[in-house]
């Protein structure tokens, strides 16, 4: 009868002690796949990181115009535009995105004072096209500005341009 309770400790020892190493394994292996799936996540967090700074990078890369050259080509950039022109209520390009800005500098005018002004009673109309949206509005009562895009350009942003071009021509002026 003592000889059987020291077989049956026996048996709790080695029995305890494979559950042990067993429940050791598997809490090590938990732990180990929880600090992996930690670094993965501070990976993924550091690439985002990266990604934020080479964004903002590109932001300040786009430098305040020289001139009205300048000034189209940061319109164009800051506000993700197609094109950009500005011209005279005369129809003459001032400055613009396009390689040649002739017609439009000549169209913009006519159809500002036709449409806009006599048939709307507003200073800036958009036109839309299945590729394009284009807005002509007046900046000034002698610069009339004619942008594209493959997106809709809402009031506030035409709001936005416009204020942008006043206020380099009155630094310029």
């Amino acid at each position: 009868m003592y000889t059987d309770i020291f077989m049956y400790t026996d048996i709790n020892l080695i029995i305890s002690a494979l559950v042990g190493i067993v429940s050791g394994y598997y809490i090590t292996r938990l732990l180990k796949r929880r600090e992996k799936t930690e670094s993965l996540s501070f990976e993924a967090i550091s690439k985002s990181r990266e990604v934020i700074k080479t964004e903002k990078s590109i932001v300040n890369e786009i430098k305040e115009p020289k001139d009205f050259a300048d000034l189209v080509k940061f319109l164009r950039d800051k506000f993700m535009l197609s094109e950009v022109t500005l011209s005279t209520y005369e129809g003459l390009p001032i400055a613009s995105t396009l390689d040649d800005p002739e017609e439009i500098s000549a169209l913009a005018p006519e159809i500002l004072k036709d449409v806009g002004k006599n048939i709307l009673k507003s200073k800036e109309i958009t036109i839309g096209g299945k590729a394009y949206k284009m807005s002509i509005f007046e900046v000034t009562p002698d610069v009339i500005c004619t942008i594209q895009s493959t997106r809709d350009i809402p009031f506030v942003e035409i709001e936005k341009i416009r204020e942008e071009i006043k206020e380099f021509m009155e630094v310029r002026s």
